[in-house]
């Protein structure tokens, strides 16, 4: 799992693009990104929190024994 927080800089002209990239060559090694708004992590962090440990928990089913 990584763990992306967008701030201000990805409103920036390519930045989209580039994360886009990054996301999918991060996804074809295997892993997930879960990517969040700076907004969401400096005000609904108790959300923030709940989806990663939703994701866990989902992911521990599917994969059990692999933690």
């Amino acid at each position: 799992m990584v763990i992306e927080v967008d701030g201000f800089s990805h409103e920036r002209e390519g930045q989209f693009e580039k994360d886009k990239a990054r996301e999918l060559n991060l996804n074809a090694l295997g892993f997930h990104v879960l990517r969040f708004s700076d907004d969401e992590v400096m005000n609904d962090i108790e959300n923030v929190n709940r989806t990663i440990q939703h994701f866990i928990a989902e992911w521990e089913k599917d994969h059990p024994g692999s933690c």
